[in-house]
């Protein structure tokens, strides 16, 4: 353990040296657009055919290759699910075959890159079964089933209204609910005989809808919601997605927005709103357009600690160990199958104590903020003392496979560094780790061990940057 602490105090010396130029290296690029796109770090052979590439558009094929893989679904899936908040058990109680079915409706959509006005008006549309229905879960996951609840958290989560006080919440007020004889089933539906004290609705930038006896009173207002006349629609997805890249958003907090709480740049907020609006609200064509930006290509990256998800999937990953899962919920009682990923886990209450540790979201409100990426000293001496985490790396087969094809410590830590940190150790930390075999007197397995668990308690590890 002495030795370790040793090591990781030498890294974090060499480490002031790192990223003095305006754009980033090649190394930082690939493990950030990685992390940022997938929540996952690039295979050893993925880091050597982007390093060794000579192609000069290598950073934008490989932004549109992320975006469009599994893994890159995937990861948005589980954004989309942290602020819809998709969870089987309380507050929500989709229930599993629920949660099952809403995940597979959002991994569709984002498959078939469906329009983000279309997504959005599908889902508020949404009627029928929770199990056959996907979208309709929407509805079905809040505490107290009201129509004030529904439109509050539609003007949160699409708007950036943390507090709205006009009357639109009628639009939903038809929102109906009864079971089935099926387990746990449930049918949302339109009460179309509801009358109210008046048939128009005011909303709070002045717009007046008509809400028509025999009607989905609900249609009006996401036809103004979603209507490219209502900019704040698009402008809070561009800043959302800006704040699921850097960790900030250009309004911040991003479910914020508020006449005291202005853009910190009015002007790439609107330049990218006008993008999205023009590309009639492609969400993969935005998100190709931020990570190719001078922004996403800059040394000066802001650091954020990577969440809960992907740093156990990432210690996984290097060790090659892999955490079980199972859904603590009865009928049907779920066993995740081997190495599934805890990104992909969709449902909130599946969960692990790593995962807690690190601070996984209870999903349990709709806000941004809900998720803490601080890094805590629970955290640090889980890393540095865990009996546990050390079993992982010296039972590690790729660490094993590593060693044995190495014949030297300088091949040792350029493996390793490739292996863990997606990319090739520098000279300085050749000479380092070449020392410090040489004074503690190690075998060259040991010394991996040791190198693969310093590397894995450095910020370099554990932050995207």
């Amino acid at each position: 353990m002495r030795r370790v602490l040793i090591l990781i105090l030498c890294l974090l010396c060499s480490a002031a040296e790192a990223l003095c130029a305006d754009r980033c290296t090649d190394e930082v690029f690939l493990r950030r657009a990685y992390l940022t796109v997938t929540g996952a770090l690039p295979t050893t052979e993925q880091c050597v055919d982007f390093l060794d590439s000579s192609s000069e558009d290598k950073r934008e094929q490989l932004v549109e290759e992320l975006i469009a893989s599994e893994l890159g679904l995937r990861y948005m899936q589980m954004r989309w699910g942290d602020i819809l908040r998709i969870k089987s058990e309380f507050p929500s109680n989709l229930w599993p075959n629920g949660v099952q079915a809403y995940n597979r409706w959002i991994y569709e959509h984002l498959l078939n890159n469906t329009p983000y006005d279309r997504m959005v008006s599908e889902l508020l549309l949404g009627r029928g079964s929770n199990f056959r229905d996907p979208a309709a879960n929407f509805y079905r996951g809040f505490q107290s089933r009201s129509a004030e609840n529904f439109y509050a958290n539609i003007n949160l989560l699409f708007l950036g209204n943390r507090s709205c006080k006009d009357n639109g919440y009628f639009c939903f007020s038809q929102i109906k609910f009864k079971s089935t004889k099926e387990w746990k089933e449930e049918i949302v539906y339109l009460d179309y005989y509801k009358r109210l004290p008046w048939q128009r609705v005011c909303l709070s930038d002045g717009t007046e809808l008509t809400l028509r006896p025999q009607t989905d009173w609900r249609e009006a207002y996401v036809g103004w919601l979603t209507s490219k006349s209502n900019r704040r629609f698009a402008e809070v997805m561009v800043n959302r997605m800006w704040y699921w890249v850097f960790g900030r958003g250009i309004v911040h907090e991003p479910d914020d927005w508020r006449e005291d709480n202005k853009p910190s740049d009015p002007e790439l907020l609107n330049t990218l709103t006008d993008y999205f609006v023009e590309s009639n609200y492609d969400l993969r064509a935005l998100m190709k357009r931020i990570l190719t930006s001078e922004q996403f290509n800059a040394a000066d990256f802001p650091a954020q600690r990577l969440p809960a998800e992907v740093i156990v999937d990432a210690i996984a990953s290097v060790t090659g160990i892999w955490s079980t899962y199972s859904s603590r919920v009865p009928e049907p009682f779920t066993f995740y199958p081997a190495r599934t990923r805890s990104t992909h886990l969709g449902d909130a209450t599946v969960s692990s104590s790593e995962l807690e540790l690190f601070g996984k979201v209870s999903r349990d409100v709709s806000l941004e903020s809900q998720r803490n990426n601080a890094l805590t000293s629970r955290q640090l001496l889980y890393l540095m003392n865990s009996s546990v985490l050390e079993g992982r790396i010296r039972k590690s087969q790729p660490l094993q496979r590593i060693y044995l094809r190495s014949t030297n410590i300088s091949q040792l830590a350029d493996n390793i560094t490739l292996h863990t940190l997606s990319r090739r150790a520098t000279e300085a930390e050749k000479a380092m780790y070449k020392r410090y075999v040489e004074q503690h007197n190690l075998p060259l397995m040991e010394a991996a061990i040791d190198i693969m668990w310093m590397q894995i308690n450095s910020n370099e590890f554990l932050y995207n940057h």
